[in-house]
């Protein structure tokens, strides 16, 4: 029979893929917290088909006393339909990184967490992009996780609200990848019959977790600026991302765990919305592209890595 935990663990990928926002969610959890993973770091990364069976295993199989779903809107979903389906539906459930939390009936009951800024931000790195080079950036990549249940609405919304002045050209990619299958689509995009002048990276774990095969396909770095969510991509290479901290939303999740295992009702815990949006650039990679940054874009710049 397993041991009850705190706190089950559900995410897309693996948790050591999360680095340095994992490590601050730990850490802002009460002392002698335990924490148990659900599987999809064996063999199963980064599809979302498993995770509300994950999810009821969490609470069915390993009691845990709340379920943690990271990574977005999916992964809560599908801990939430888990969850309701366990042997106790009123298991609590806090969420990471989620867009509109109410329009997707994720603020209600056993459910609290962070209001990502995912999406919605799409437009402003959009704009990110055309300052980068403004002389020349009209044909954009668009790489996207066609797996997501949501992926049409979210192209459709992006494609409406867009500046009618860019092409965007989508860059599927379903989840998990074959191999080489991401270096594939983005050289589709690079040697199509309108080659693409910059890439935008949208919001989806399976990118964090294969970042490295993003921001280098098939071992050569990008050939053209590109724009990513998280600050991972940047300090490993990609050139600029703009997007809330995660390590701050993870701290977030990991005190609400801690009050809600003190006895805090969810209902109880508001909305935890991030205070700011941190545009990062990576200096050497602007420099390796050739890419003179106008000033007002530095100026801007939150955190500039050299």
């Amino acid at each position: 029979m397993p041991v009850p935990v705190d706190v089950g663990f559900l995410y897309s990928g693996s948790p050591q893929s999360l680095g340095a926002q994992y490590d601050a969610f730990v850490n802002a959890l009460p002392a002698n917290t335990s924490i148990f993973p659900n599987k999809a770091g064996s063999g199963q990364n980064n599809q979302y088909d498993h995770l509300v069976a994950e999810a009821k295993r969490l609470v069915d199989n390993h009691q845990a006393r709340v379920v943690v779903a990271a990574g977005g809107t999916i992964c809560a979903q599908a801990a939430r339909d888990g969850v309701a389906a366990s042997g106790a539906p009123n298991t609590p459930i806090v969420f990471t990184s989620v867009t509109d939390p109410r329009g997707s009936d994720l603020y209600h009951a056993n459910l609290t967490g962070v209001a990502g800024m995912t999406a919605e931000l799409d437009l402003a790195r959009l704009r990110l992009l055309q300052q980068a080079n403004p002389t020349i950036i009209t044909e954009i990549g668009v790489l996207r996780n066609t797996s997501r249940p949501n992926a049409p609405q979210l192209w459709a919304n992006l494609q409406a609200k867009a500046d009618p002045r860019l092409h965007l050209t989508p860059g599927n990619v379903p989840a998990p990848p074959a191999p080489g299958q991401i270096r594939q689509v983005i050289q589709n995009l690079l040697g199509g019959a309108t080659p693409i002048q910059a890439l935008l990276v949208t919001a989806d774990p399976m990118f964090h977790d294969l970042r490295s095969e993003v921001i280098r396909p098939g071992g050569a770095a990008l050939p053209i600026p590109a724009i990513y969510q998280w600050s991972d991509f940047v300090t490993d290479g990609g050139l600029m991302s703009f997007g809330p901290s995660l390590v701050e939303e993870y701290t977030a999740a990991g005190q609400y765990v801690g009050r809600i295992l003190g006895n805090v009702l969810p209902q109880n815990i508001p909305l935890y919305q991030p205070t700011k949006c941190e545009l990062v650039i990576n200096q050497a990679t602007a420099k390796a592209l050739g890419l003179a940054l106008p000033r007002e874009l530095v100026d801007r710049a939150d955190r500039m890595i050299k």
